[in-house]
């Protein structure tokens, strides 16, 4: 076979030594190989059975033969064509097994332990060369930048778990063997196919492990098999198993004999870490399937077991692990040759990374500005990624070597170089780095130069501009120190000859920045706290605050602050420009000044309050008192909490403005009443009547975790107001001093930690209590650690057990702080009892939940999921809180590939249930209990089918300018449209640009018919934009009152009776007059070209009209000028738009001669005619006047139901000669009725009829006004004459004794009123019919008005009763008969 395996340890060749016989016979076969026999001739007619060279030529491994197979070319004119695969097949072909060429040292490295030639130069593996995870490195650096190497970090080939030699002839191999050296080798007899396998001696189990003698092993195996195995001697002592007959029986029988003979191989193949889950398989069928074809054993590591320290990218090829293969040579083989199928198929495309290269090559690799980066990448599909290295973090160069010594650079954990894109290309790419790599540790150098800090950013450049441009010129790089670090040294990189050069350029860089100085302390000498302190404290404020930030980018500068706490406070300005230095330097200055020692305040104290003050105080000091609480970094331990005066409403964001003038002496004042004010409220919060107490604890480090966690458990349900305890913890052997001499150093294990708890009052002694308790029970726990459990665990939910990564798993063994293994569908626990059957009750829980559990896939295209998600999950989460499932839609809808891998629900894949990585984008997962998962399904389809329904779309192109047209003011055209239509319309936002053509697409979305509508109706508003113009008309600003006309009417009429919109926005966008403040003259009318031109020809007409109008003065008298005005101006207008001429009636406000004078202006003939209609009206209604009684005045009008008579039945009006009417009778108020009592509520329970107010009056009572009002009836003379009968029998019927009395009735109620009038005033009428009264009910009822009614005593008092008991009845007519 390829390896050898020593495990014996002893080889026998006597085994294998060849007797007479055997030698007699292998000469007979030599002799007589010139012999061709019939039988070994192909069939050239026998299309159905070709010869076995052809029928392998497609199997998934390369078969090894003596020679190649011709067949005439009539044999071959019938053979059937076969395409060739295009895609490489997923899984081995299982009806042809694989032939090997077990010689092959490239297919058997590592296996064995012969004798071995010289081995050929290492390769690379395809996805990168380190080693396996889990391989500690052997080998220090020891060469410049070296990283230790690993015998698995250079091939891909197997490697025997024992750690053997391989050998180099020592090999078993299968070929094929044709009798008769005189029978051609393409001529094989049909049904006699030979194959054969080669073993070294120490491939094979010793005699005393055999189960049976060599002989009967092979003799049982051509009993039971249809092909012959003989056993032949082989060149260097190697033993030839031989099997000739049918294929698949000849191939059958070799591996029977590997089985029985073949000692037991163990093989370590390094794999991707990423393509773990695709060897497993879902469920593991991929693996065990391996295995069930082969015969090997596989071990494939847990996901618990692998350990990734410092990496956490899945998909870096890189990152290795090692699969274990076991059994006899030809089934690891066969194995290992099928997981390098799997390999190649799934790092077809790689990710790697360069971890052992140093940080200080990165710029030598990259090039000046990358051009060694482009130049690998060029015509390649790969993407070269090399991080920008000219600052250090962490991890420092190495100091100056020796002169003629080369420095020893470390590579850096934390950076790599990154190479992705084709496995080919980037293994080609990788080599190339790795060439170059090796010359730059024969070349590279470094000096090391002091410079200001100060003048570093400018050596870096823009970008790093400068440095590309120094590595350029010089082809040197230089390394800066970090803003934390307090070195100035900076490191210069490159070959020997260059670094002179190179620190030649970098002095003149620096050396051409300009600098200025500024004294922090020395600007408040005077400060109560000491100039230094205030000057660190002001330092800090404006640090936190980004002032420093802020003044760099203003002024393209560079500001060195001191780095050590206790050094002078000198800030360092530095710029190109020593314009920019000099105002950098002013405006510091200026907020020097602005911030004097009474606008901060230091108060000390104790770090144990610092978080608390942070929650509590903070939000409430700025609110209160306008000022900024400032608390120490973490990581500082200093006492001092700074407080600074920003004002009231200075805004807790970096929004605030810094003041840059001096304040003011009542600024000043302010400063120190705020500040004290503040600095009382923060002492008030730490000055409690509970003092600070510390209790120490030695406790054995393994428990000490544990104990920080309990810790953490006793106080997460504190108030907010409450301070947690505080924990520190030292070594206990730190704490109090080194061992002494001849001590014996405990171990980590056995070392104790002194764990230190500071709190205030008895929170202290309390905690300390339950953590001594805890540690009791922890030590008697780990008396229990022993106590093992085990149950049955469903295996096909094993993975969800685990989790991804083994996070599940490991929640568990944290919550309940046992051991959890999990073997084929067992669960071992391994704990204290009742922590492991606590364990236990929780797995077994899951299990039964999981089985319960369905899961259902939803085939949903990716355009739905947005509305089918809701507004910020809204849908998805009322479903998943509705019915206690999961509803996973994919996270992206990017195509994928339809050939989805078996792997796709391997463990690590689908571990973790809302992993997304694998779900295809149109796939929605429903998860949990089967009867809500497949309610939730049920729902889930509803709304698939409404969003189908309601996901028609149609765009429509309108010109962007017509937006703001489109939307309205406020959105209310938008609005409107939505609603007429009920589709979802959706405009362009201001960032979405217009096509070249100016127009933009509006989104339609909605049902069929909602689409159509809106569609039609934005199609509509479109053209008429589209065929909308725009003419502008000068007209005489005096002219623009009379052509807009009383309300609008004028415009609104011309607009209309163009074929314009008479509703009120549309006309106000038409005709858009100039504001009557502004003297412009201009009117735009914009619209329809046809509508516009009548528009603008209307205008004209009428100015034309107007310029040649007349004037002419009626006389009128006064109180006829209502004549002329009608009710509402109705007549005014209706004279107006007859005779087209204006009508100017005097205001009553005008006094004299004026007041009588009405203003005509039209045309003259207009005039004539509207002078003598207006005449013939005013002279038409002469009337006559009737002088009535004021205290009848109320009883005949009947709240103008007299006067609505007339008019209406005899065409008569009816004023009063400009007198006032009399007041009505006054009515005591509701509230006063009501007892001030506010009005029911329409929630309140109905009042019986029993709260009401009843008052009664006589006619006369309240009526003492003396002497008559007129009473002028204005009509036809016929007509006057019966509006004088009507009214002398109004007022006689008023002097009657039938109306003597009224009465006024408010019910508690205002509800009640309506049962009063009944259903069309039937209630109403009917009473006034049976009591013979005038019954009046007010309008408003609320207000408190009462119901009026008029009539004799015994009528009202009866009408009263009425309505009461209607009132009380609900309307149901009370005592009308």
């Amino acid at each position: 076979m390829a390896a050898e395996s020593s495990t014996n340890g002893i080889s026998e060749p006597s085994l294998f030594e060849a007797s007479p016989a055997q030698l007699l016979r292998e000469k007979h076969v030599a002799d007589a190989a010139h012999l061709p026999m019939v039988e070994d001739a192909i069939d050239e007619e026998d299309i159905a059975h070709p010869p076995p060279s052809m029928k392998l030529s497609s199997a998934p491994a390369t078969m090894v033969e003596d020679g190649p197979h011709h067949v005439s070319e009539k044999a071959a004119g019938k053979q059937k064509a076969k395409e060739e695969p295009t895609d490489p097949p997923s899984k081995p072909d299982v009806s042809h097994p694989i032939v090997l060429d077990t010689k092959s040292e490239d297919a058997f490295p590592a296996l064995g332990g012969g004798p071995k030639p010289q081995a050929p130069a290492p390769v690379s593996m395809a996805w990168g060369g380190r080693k396996p995870l889990g391989v500690a490195n052997a080998v220090p650096n020891g060469v410049n930048g070296q990283a230790p190497m690993s015998s698995t970090s250079s091939s891909r080939a197997s490697t025997p778990a024992t750690g053997k030699q391989t050998p180099a002839t020592a090999n078993a191999s299968i070929t094929s063997h044709r009798r008769g050296p005189s029978i051609p080798q393409h001529m094989p007899i049909p049904g006699k196919h030979s194959e054969r396998i080669q073993f070294a001696p120490s491939q094979l189990l010793p005699r005393d492990q055999l189960k049976k003698p060599l002989q009967d092993v092979i003799r049982n195996i051509n009993k039971r098999s249809k092909a012959t195995v003989e056993m032949k001697l082989g060149p260097s002592g190697t033993i030839i198993f031989e099997g000739t007959g049918p294929v698949d029986a000849a191939r059958q029988a070799l591996r029977d004999v590997a089985k029985e003979v073949g000692s037991k191989q163990s093989v370590k193949i390094p794999i991707p870490l990423s393509v773990r889950p695709h060897i497993i398989g879902k469920q593991g069928s991929v693996v065990q399937g391996i295995t069930k074809r082969t015969g090997a054993r596989i071990q494939v590591p847990r996901a618990e077991e692998i350990a990734t320290p410092g990496f956490d990218d899945d998909d870096d090829e890189s990152i290795t692990i090692d699969i274990t293969i076991e059994g006899d040579a030809v089934a690891a083989e066969m194995a290992r040759r099928e997981i390098e199928v799997i390999v190649n198929e799934r790092t077809s495309i790689v990710n790697m990374r360069l971890r052992d290269i140093p940080e200080e090559y990165y710029p030598f690799i990259a090039g000046p500005h990358d051009a060694r980066i482009r130049a690998l990448e060029n015509g390649r599909q790969i993407k070269v990624h090399v991080p920008q290295y000219h600052t250090w973090s962490g991890q420092p160069p190495p100091q100056t070597p020796p002169s003629g010594r080369l420095p020893q650079f470390e590579p850096n954990r934390g950076s790599h170089i990154r190479i992705s894109g084709d496995r080919a290309a980037a293994q080609v790419a990788r080599l190339e780095i790795e060439r170059q790599v090796e010359q730059l540790r024969r070349q590279i150098t470094l000096s090391q130069l002091a410079i200001n800090r100060g003048q570093h950013q400018f050596i870096i450049g823009d970008q790093g501009t400068s440095l590309h441009d120094l590595l350029e010129e010089t082809g040197c790089a230089v390394i800066l120190p970090p803003s934390t670090d307090d070195t100035e040294m900076l490191t210069i990189t490159g070959p020997q000859d260059n670094i002179d050069l190179a620190i030649e350029k970098i002095m003149n860089l620096a050396t051409s920045m300009h600098m200025a100085s500024i004294d922090i302390a020395k600007q408040h000498a005077n400060a109560p706290a000491g100039a230094q302190a205030h000057a660190r404290a002001l330092t800090r404020y404006l640090q936190r605050r980004q002032a420093i930030e802020q003044l760099e980018r203003q002024f393209d500068a560079r500001i060195v602050l001191p780095t050590t706490e206790n050094s002078p406070m000198n800030w360092e300005v530095y710029s190109r420009d020593g314009k920019n230095t000099i105002r950098a330097r002013s405006d510091i200055m200026n907020l020097i000044n602005a911030h004097p020692p009474t606008r901060l305040r230091q108060v000390p104290v104790d770090p144990f309050y610092h978080q608390h003050l942070q929650q509590q105080a903070a939000q409430r000091i700025r609110d209160e008192f306008g000022v900024h609480l400032l608390l120490p970094e973490e990581d500082n331990q200093s006492s001092q909490v700074i407080l600074v005066y920003e004002g009231p409403d200075s805004p807790s964001t970096s929004e605030y403005t810094l003041p840059r003038q001096r304040p003011s002496s009542a600024e000043v004042a302010e400063f120190e009443r705020a500040l004290h004010q503040a600095q009382a409220l923060v002492q008030g919060l730490i000055q409690g009547d509970q003092q600070l107490n510390s209790r120490s604890l030695s406790v054995p480090s393994k428990f000490h975790d544990k104990l920080v966690k309990q810790v953490d458990r006793e106080q997460q349900n504190l108030a907010s107001t409450e301070i947690p305890v505080q924990v520190t913890s030292v070594l206990a052997n730190i704490a109090n001093g080194a061992p002494a001499a001849g001590e014996p150093r405990r171990t980590s294990e056995s070392a104790e930690r002194l764990v230190t708890l500071r709190g205030q009052g008895e929170s202290v002694h309390n905690l300390v209590q339950k953590l001594m308790s805890f540690l009791e029970r922890e030590k008697a726990d780990e008396l229990e650690r022993g106590h093992v459990t085990s149950f049955e665990f469903p295996q096909k939910y094993t993975n969800y057990l685990i989790g991804r990564k083994g996070e599940n798993i490991n929640k568990y063994r944290e919550e309940f702080d046992v051991e959890i293994q999990i073997n084929d569908g067992k669960v071992e626990i391994k704990g204290p009892v009742a922590k492991a059957e606590l364990a236990k009750a929780r797995i077994i829980a899951l299990g039964k939940k999981l089985e319960d559990e369905a899961t259902h896939i939803l085939k949903i295209k990716p355009q739905y999921h947005k509305d089918m998600i809701g507004a910020k999950g809204a849908q998805v989460n009322r479903l998943q809180d509705r019915y206690n499932v999961r509803v996973q839609f994919p996270r992206t809808t990017a195509n994928v590939s339809e050939d989805r891998s078996i792997a796709d629900g391997a463990s690590e894949v689908s571990s973790s249930r809302n992993n997304r990585s694998n779900q295809a984008p149109d796939e929605v997962i429903i998860r949990g209990p089967r009867r809500g998962a497949d309610e939730a399904r049920d729902e889930l389809l509803n709304l698939l089918q409404w969003t189908i329904d309601n996901s028609h779309t149609s765009a429509v192109s309108v010109s962007q300018s017509q937006l703001p047209s489109l939307i309205g003011q406020g959105g209310r055209e938008m609005e409107s449209a939505r609603l007429a239509t009920g589709a979802q319309i959706d405009i362009p936002g201001s960032r979405d640009t217009a096509d070249p053509t100016g127009r933009v697409q509006i989104q339609i979305k909605g049902t069929k018919k909602q689409v159509e509508e809106a569609t039609k109706l934005l199609q509509q508003k479109s053209k008429a934009f589209d065929d909308t113009i725009s003419r502008s008309i000068d007209v005489d600003k005096k002219y623009h009152k009379a052509l807009i006309g009383t309300g609008g009417a004028n415009i609104r009429s011309v607009v209309i009776a163009a074929g314009g919109s008479d509703d009120r926005r549309e006309l106000a966008r038409t005709v858009r007059f100039p504001r009557p403040e502004s003297a412009e003259n201009t009117i735009h009318v914009e619209g329809s070209k046809t509508v516009v031109d009548k528009i603008v020809g209307a205008m004209e007409k009428f100015v034309s009209q107007r310029e040649n109008q007349a004037t002419e003065i009626l006389e009128i008298a006064p109180e006829k000028h209502r004549l002329l005005i009608g009710r509402g101006g109705e007549t005014r207008r209706a004279l107006e738009s007859q005779f087209h001429i204006s009508i100017d009636v005097p205001r009553l406000s005008q006094e004299g001669a004026a007041r009588s004078r009405v203003k005509l202006v039209g045309q003259s003939a207009d005039l004539d005619s509207a002078k003598a209609h207006i005449l013939e009206l005013v002279k038409e209604q002469e009337g006559c006047t009737v002088q009535v009684p004021r205290r009848l005045h109320h009883t005949i009008s009947d709240n103008g139901q007299f006067f609505r008579h007339l008019k209406n039945d005899h065409k008569v009006t009816v004023d009063h000669a400009g007198e006032q009417p009399p007041a009505r009778p006054s009515v005591r108020s509701r509230s006063r009725q009501n007892d001030g009592r506010a009005l029911p509520l329409i929630t309140d329970q109905q009042e019986t009829s029993s709260g009401h107010s009843w008052e009664t009056v006589d006619h006369d009572e309240g009526q003492t006004e003396p002497g008559d009002i007129p009473w002028v009836l204005r009509g036809s003379p016929e007509n006057i004459t019966k509006a004088q009968n009507a009214l002398q029998r109004a007022m006689e019927q008023a002097r009657s004794q039938q109306q003597s009395s009224m009465g006024y009735l408010i019910l508690p109620d205002p509800r009640t009123y309506r049962f009063v009038i009944g259903q069309g005033g039937s209630q109403i009428n009917a009473i006034r019919r049976k009591t013979g009264c005038k019954i009046t009910v007010p309008r408003d009822q609320a207000k408190g008005e009462a119901i009026e009614i008029v009539g004799s005593k015994e009528g009202i008092e009866q009408a009263k009763d009425i309505i009461l008991e209607t009132v009380q009845n609900g309307g149901g007519g009370g005592g009308i008969q």
